[in-house]
């Protein structure tokens, strides 16, 4: 077995409650702007590059849909809502990066979310002091599931990809960090891993808590 020498994050789902939140953002934009929204418009598509996801999203709704519009909607919807009620951090994060931290392994972030938005919620969920490295969406020219993102913060960190553990909740994230040579472990949220990722897979945990024997 490798060891472990660094672990890189997805954000939306795995670190962050916010997959929900955009759901709900979402149903609420649909209503602004009449249009019916669908779980299944939108979950398949979690973890894709901005424009990509939009595009995806877009296939789904009545011709003349006003994405572009419906997203920011849905943007504003969910920053007045964290800044009202905190950002909402996902079971066992804060034990998972003090681990981390006892035991001297670098974490990095590779998020598909643009560097503003991302940061933002770094800020306010106040644990931007535990990660070495960051790679955001607007920074990457090919999104997940290419794994551009991950080998980008293998470099920031200065390990081998092999070294590297990915954690992400997304099976178009997972198969980036596949792609990426990475050790690849999946924390389910919305959806699960496809049977083709499940058996690439380095390991499957219910909760961030269970990452925390694997560094061992």
């Amino acid at each position: 077995m490798p060891k472990i020498a660094a672990v890189i994050f997805d954000m939306d789902g795995l670190m962050f409650d916010t997959e929900r939140m955009s759901l709900r953002a979402w149903h609420d934009a649909g209503r602004a702007f009449g249009v019916e929204m669908k779980d299944n418009y939108i979950i398949p598509y979690c973890g894709l590059p901005k424009p990509v996801f939009l595009q995806k999203v877009a296939e789904n709704l009545p011709e003349g849909a006003d994405i572009a519009a419906m997203y920011e909607h849905k943007r504003r919807f969910i920053r007045e809502a964290m800044a009202r009620d905190g950002v909402p951090k996902m079971p066992g994060l804060v034990e998972l990066l003090e681990a981390l931290r006892e035991r001297g392994i670098p974490a990095a972030l590779a998020t598909s979310t643009d560097k503003d938005t991302a940061m933002w919620n770094f800020e306010r969920a106040e644990v931007r002091e535990y990660f070495s490295g960051f790679v955001f969406g607007d920074e990457i020219e090919r999104g997940k599931p290419e794994p551009d993102i991950y080998l980008a913060a293998a470099r920031k960190l200065g390990v081998e990809p092999r070294f590297c553990m990915v954690l992400e909740d997304s099976s178009n994230g997972a198969m980036a960090a596949i792609r990426a040579g990475m050790m690849t472990v999946f924390v389910p949220d919305l959806a699960g891993p496809t049977e083709e990722i499940t058996e690439k897979l380095y390991a499957k945990v219910q909760t961030l808590n269970d990452v925390i024997p694997l560094l061992d």
